[in-house]
């Protein structure tokens, strides 16, 4: 998402806390509703982010609940606004917050980006630079702690396989335009995630890799808890989640077929030492 970003993971933990928060109380989303003194629904969007809640709410809400100190302070923390940016809660799109909360419970995730990074894998100079030339107003300090939560995912617990395939358009399209600062210092962060973490794997699709086109971004979550196996396709202003196993199982072959005509791990960090090595020399050959 180009203005959701990495600012949608407090929205989406915000609303999960609050509804974890109720469930540990016992209390149904009606009976919340009841001691709030408004509608049900109005509780079912503020758990599902739909609309944003107001202090007084989330206060009232936090003492409905009878809520832990802990709790509490971490609840304030995620709904705390970005100002002048716009309060934790608002305009998220929902397909992608529940991306968000349900990747960590992956055994796998299976991943193909073509014109941008990834906010999983962006270094913090991309991320800082594409909210600068989107014209985001969250405020810096949260969005850099929204980026370092949502990295945890590599590092929690019986952390999911992260198998990425990132078009070399990735790399060319920068936010602001391509210079050689900012593709050095995503590909060396691209770099150290693939020496730090084993369970991540990068790999680069060529320009003159034999595919007949490439198609629109999406992440497929394979689960062994139960849980069915889901595909999150990204469109230019929105997302979409598929459950049914059909196109789930459409998207991995897709990415199986793609991840064939990608290069390996190990080219695909010769690749991108290479382009290191290119853009400090100004964009020449490293052998000129």
């Amino acid at each position: 998402m180009t203005r959701a970003g990495t600012a949608a993971v407090r929205r989406g933990k915000l609303g999960a806390a609050l509804r974890d928060a109720r469930r540990a109380a016992g209390m149904t989303q009606e009976r919340a509703a009841e001691e709030l003194g408004c509608r049900q629904g109005k509780i079912n969007k503020i758990e599902t982010t739909q609309c944003a809640i107001s202090p007084k709410d989330l206060s009232r809400l936090l003492e409905i609940y009878q809520a832990s100190d802990e709790l509490v302070n971490r609840v304030k923390v995620l709904a705390a606004p970005g100002a002048p940016g716009r309060p934790a809660g608002s305009l998220p799109n929902s397909a992608f917050l529940q991306l968000l909360e349900l990747e960590p419970r992956a055994s796998e995730i299976l991943a193909l980006h073509s014109e941008r990074i990834p906010g999983l894998l962006q270094s913090e100079y991309y991320t800082l630079s594409q909210f600068s030339k989107a014209g985001d107003p969250t405020d810096l300090a949260a969005l850099l702690f929204d980026r370092q939560q949502r990295a945890r995912l590599f590092t929690t617990e019986n952390a999911p396989r992260y198998r990425v395939i990132l078009s070399e358009s990735s790399l060319h399209r920068m936010p602001g335009g391509r210079t050689p600062a900012l593709v050095i210092d995503q590909a060396e962060h691209l770099l150290t995630l693939d020496e730090t973490y084993e369970q991540v794997s990068v790999h680069i699709l060529t320009f003159d890799a034999d595919i007949p086109f490439l198609d629109a971004d999406f992440t497929v979550l394979k689960f062994t808890d139960g849980n069915k196996d889901l595909a999150y396709v990204e469109y230019a202003t929105e997302g979409k989640i598929f459950r049914s196993p059909k196109p789930v199982a459409e998207r991995e072959l897709y990415w199986q077929r793609v991840h064939h005509a990608a290069l390996g791990t190990e080219d695909s960090r010769k690749f991108l030492e290479e382009l290191i090595d290119r853009a400090r020399a100004g964009w020449r050959s490293p052998k000129q």
